[in-house]
């Protein structure tokens, strides 16, 4: 983040968003909903979405689990079908975001110009067919990397057609909020249950989903309101529970059986 870029309203506004959420003691599709529609006014943007995309990389297959989503209803509803149908990265500037690989945890911010040139963008498919039917244009896109392969949770951003593009300070915002309190933002709930042979606590469940979702230990201490060592002794519970002596093998092991169970890599054929 370089100094000076970002608007100083901007930082206390989105400041004051978080300590509001903290206040209110949301549940978790509440309190997702009320950050990204915040986050929305903050970047004065039309229309958002946090999704966990299930493989993010070059030539992977595009399909993601919606987090939440602001402003895709009425008329903008078909471009983000097309988008669940056919898979993310039918969206050039998204699938330009998706070749700047970053380490597990890293973050990728950028504006669509930065993705993506002019005659590119609006020669795209999605975008004449799907996107400016709704009245958006200009888009601003965020990625965090997971500790499994390919996965990030990604944000995404847009303004209606004619609207200040997005700029610097606002990238760099979006940044700031992704990077201190994506983990804020919580994917529905997975399908924990059954997944390991020996029975689990209410804890120990909520520990391993919120493992899935890439978060490290005062991470997941912060958002359960329990203790670092707690946590590392719920982890230790997990590995002993799936037969496994790493967090890195855990993570494989449930994804190996959570893939037995997931659907094909939606079709890009046209609709």
């Amino acid at each position: 983040m370089r100094d000076g870029i970002l608007r100083s309203s901007q930082v206390h506004a989105l400041v004051r968003l978080i300590n509001e959420t903290h206040e209110l003691s949301l549940e978790a599709e509440e309190r997702s909903r009320h950050l990204l529609g915040g986050v929305c006014r903050i970047l004065e943007a039309d229309a958002g979405a946090c999704v966990l995309e299930r493989d993010f990389r070059p030539g992977g297959r595009g399909g993601f689990l919606e987090i939440v989503v602001e402003g895709w209803n009425g008329r903008a509803a078909p471009a983000f079908e097309a988008l669940r149908r056919m898979g993310s990265d039918i969206n050039p500037a998204i699938d330009s975001l998706r070749a700047r690989v970053s380490a597990p945890g890293g973050i990728v911010t950028a504006t669509r110009r930065e993705l993506v040139e002019d005659r590119r963008w609006y020669g795209a498919r999605y975008v004449e067919s799907f996107l400016l039917p709704t009245g958006l244009d200009d888009s601003i896109y965020s990625s965090r990397w997971s500790g499994r392969s390919g996965e990030a949770q990604g944000i995404g951003l847009y303004r209606r057609w004619g609207a200040r593009p997005f700029d610097d300070a606002d990238r760099e915002l979006l940044r700031l909020f992704h990077t201190q309190w994506g983990g804020l933002l919580a994917p529905p709930s997975l399908p924990v249950q059954g997944l390991p042979d020996a029975p689990l606590s209410p804890r120990e469940r909520q520990t391993l989903a919120l493992l899935l979702q890439g978060l490290g230990d005062k991470q997941i201490a912060a958002r359960l309101g329990i203790s670092r060592f707690t946590v590392n002794q719920y982890t230790k519970v997990l590995y002993r529970s799936f037969g496994v002596q790493s967090r890195a093998a855990l993570l494989a092991r449930v994804l190996g059986r959570d893939e037995q169970g997931r659907g094909q890599r939606p079709s890009h054929d046209n609709p």
